[in-house]
């Protein structure tokens, strides 16, 4: 399904969030509080805007398993001249082709939920965190606020698969999207989740009226 809509995936991602995504992203990368220094792995790297975008890392490995979006990110890493910075391997985000506590940062912008045991991809990136590393995620939510909420909801279900399916040409995917947000966990049994997983002073926070929560954490000692 991924590499059904790679093509499209950049286009739709900016459109379906009417050009927020990209603040998102950076507000994800700032929290992670690079120096210049920092080697960061980017989980369910996609077409590697995060990694384009984390231009306060030494060196950023991007992983993912869509062959298709690897493509296109690493066309689109070429086109900025980063690929002496940027790496991107074709991989499993719950078997991480990485050495234990070799990387100082992850990120994973909209791709835990697509993880089918989240939990085994949350224990791999604290296994190549060091201790003290931080992390970032971002992933969809639901708004609290009722009126936000429904208008989301009706958004959600009915309006964005639409435009997904018309710009995409993929029947399923853009349906697919809305299912996986309403099976994700809520935010307090993520949070509950990455703590389990080895991470320390985990903090969920609304974004754009709770329609995306970041969540951050640091590797335990």
């Amino acid at each position: 399904m991924f590499d059904a809509i790679a093509p499209r995936y950049d286009l739709l991602n900016h459109v379906l969030s009417a050009g927020i995504d990209t603040r998102w992203r950076a507000r994800a990368i700032r929290s992670l509080r690079l120096t210049g220094r920092e080697r960061v792995v980017d989980v369910c790297a996609g077409t590697a805007d995060v990694a384009l975008q984390a231009t306060g890392a030494a060196r950023v490995v991007g992983v993912d398993f869509a062959a298709a979006m690897l493509r296109i990110g690493l066309r689109k890493v070429r086109t900025a001249g980063q690929g002496s910075r940027i790496t991107l391997v074709h991989g499993d985000a719950t078997s991480l082709p990485l050495g234990d506590s070799t990387v100082d940062a992850a990120a994973v912008a909209f791709g835990i939920r697509n993880v089918e045991r989240p939990e085994l991809a949350c224990r791999e990136m604290a296994r190549v965190l060091r201790p003290g590393g931080r992390l970032a995620i971002l992933e969809f939510g639901v708004p609290p606020i009722p009126g936000i909420r429904t208008l989301y909801l009706w958004y959600f279900k009915y309006l964005l698969p639409l435009i997904g399916r018309s710009l995409s040409g993929h029947s399923a995917a853009y349906s697919y999207l809305p299912a996986s947000v309403g099976t994700f966990p809520p935010p307090p049994e993520f949070a509950r989740l990455l703590e389990r997983s080895g991470f320390a002073d985990v903090t969920a926070d609304p974004l754009t009226f709770g329609i995306v929560y970041l969540y951050t954490a640091v590797r335990s000692r």
